[in-house]
């Protein structure tokens, strides 16, 4: 049963259907302006003021559905039509201020925004310069915080506000980790999708399609058989799916020797296979690049695999991760990307009932490279298996989110990290909490942990064995 953690995700979904419903009909472009009446019918507004501002959102959310504006290089937008009900200015005081004779928040002020009348603080927004000084002297928590989520939850400052009083993303700071799409409350951020030209090669059956599941994904289905999701997924039309935690594999196997060789020469080594983290490095820490493993990540290592196999093939990741729609653009490995979202909505579309689905097998990855999907999964990994190796006497450090991210890569740069590996994840918990998941839950780990203990496989060398004849670069081109 399809399940959603707020009302912004299924708003998101129901477009999504929609567009999917029409491509694999192969309407849309014709069909495209009905979605905004099919997801707000009637004359009454489910969220907003009215339902034509309801509409007008929808129709920019079909917009970025069907590949966004072609004059905006980037992953992510700004839905100019939905951006409007976030306070405009940062500090606000509130009803608990007692007006006080102390006035500390006069007091603490550098611009004297701050004047009382009518006995209680008031700010001069004209003057003030957010430096939040007031709310931190005020003894009664009376000067409240209230900065924009997106704003306060993107960890490059890339967010900023216009003149309109509206969201506008720096570009030459983002590095698309998706933190202000999953934070806006109102929705008024999005993706761009390429799920219109991955139905119509589904559609069209021009050429065979393999779809790549990141390890995430049992996570997500958890209400049902995983082995019944990767049915319905094969029902759409895919030739094939594949383990993203086999290209992990790949990449254990890979980035260990990398390792060994860099601590032989006294350098530490740094993931790669995290986009949002690696777009952090350098774009904050240029110089440290060359620390960065030249290892490939599990999607590129995935497809690469798969195209050695079948040259005719077409492939498609399927994951929780934005910054890997960025990642996709610097290579020609893979094809096309979808989020978990995406993929729902396209199931659904098409009315498969996954329950009533027999199971089909998924069984061509470690436990070590499936637990790829959640914070520490990749050092835990790399070190197991060099320790299978007699190599033991490594230190691997792993970090979550990029304000964590950076306090190791701050010791880096000034020489003081101490470890011999740093495993960066852009979002907290690592990939089982991207921005794009259908939910954020507690049980997610325990889902990982379970999927990982399935594997017939018990090491990486074992389930890559069949694949070594093929000879795959795993190193970035240049």
């Amino acid at each position: 049963m399809r399940k959603f953690e707020n009302h912004v995700q299924k708003i998101k979904y129901d477009c999504l259907k929609y567009v999917s419903h029409y491509a694999f009909k192969g309407t849309l472009k014709t069909s495209y302006k009905e979605i905004p009446y099919n997801v707000s019918p009637g004359s009454d507004p489910q969220y907003r003021c009215c339902v034509f501002h309801e509409r007008a959102i929808t129709s920019e959310r079909v917009k970025m559905t069907m590949g966004g504006s072609p004059d905006i290089p980037h992953m992510i937008e700004v839905l100019d039509s939905a951006c409007d009900q976030c306070p405009v200015n940062r500090y606000v005081v509130t009803e608990t201020c007692r007006g006080c004779i102390a006035h500390r928040c006069i007091g603490q002020c550098p611009v004297d925004a701050i004047t009382i009348k009518n006995g209680r603080a008031t700010i001069d927004y004209e003057t003030c310069i957010e430096c939040g000084k007031c709310q931190l002297s005020c003894p009664y928590n009376a000067i409240a915080d209230v900065m924009r989520p997106c704003k306060r939850e993107c960890p490059t400052g890339a967010i900023e506000i216009d003149s309109r009083k509206k969201a506008v993303i720096n570009y030459d700071l983002c590095i698309s980790c998706g933190s202000c799409v999953y934070q806006c409350p109102f929705g008024a951020i999005q993706e761009k999708s390429e799920i219109t030209a991955v139905i119509d090669v589904l559609r069209l059956k021009e050429k065979p399609i393999y779809a790549m599941l990141a390890p995430a994904f049992a996570a997500q289905f958890e209400y049902v058989d995983l082995g019944k999701v990767i049915t319905g997924i094969k029902r759409l039309g895919f030739k094939d799916v594949i383990e993203v935690a086999l290209g992990a594999d790949l990449v254990i196997l890979h980035e260990g020797t990398e390792l060994i060789q860099n601590k032989a020469n006294g350098k530490v080594l740094t993931s790669s296979c995290c986009p949002g983290f690696v777009n952090y490095i350098h774009l904050k820490y240029p110089s440290l690049k060359g620390h960065i493993s030249h290892t490939v990540s599990p999607m590129i290592a995935t497809s690469r695999l798969i195209k050695a196999i079948d040259s005719d093939a077409l492939v498609v990741f399927i994951g929780p991760c934005i910054a890997k729609k960025t990642e996709k653009l610097k290579s020609d490995d893979t094809d096309f990307v979808l989020t978990f979202e995406e993929l729902a909505a396209i199931m659904d579309s098409q009315e498969l009932d996954l329950e009533a689905l027999d199971p089909s097998p998924l069984n061509n990855a470690s436990q070590f490279g499936r637990s790829f999907a959640s914070s520490g999964g990749v050092g835990n990994a790399i070190k197991m298996h060099l320790e299978s190796r007699g190599i033991v006497e490594l230190n691997i450090e792993s970090y979550e989110g990029i304000s964590e991210c950076d306090k190791a890569l701050k010791l880096l740069k000034f020489n003081r990290f101490k470890g011999d590996f740093i495993e960066g994840m852009a979002c907290k918990g690592g990939c089982i909490k991207g921005p794009v998941t259908m939910h954020h839950g507690p049980k997610d780990l325990k889902s990982i942990e379970k999927y990982s203990k399935m594997a017939l496989e018990e090491t990486p060398s074992d389930s890559t064995r069949l694949f070594k004849e093929l000879n795959i670069s795993m190193e970035h081109a240049d």
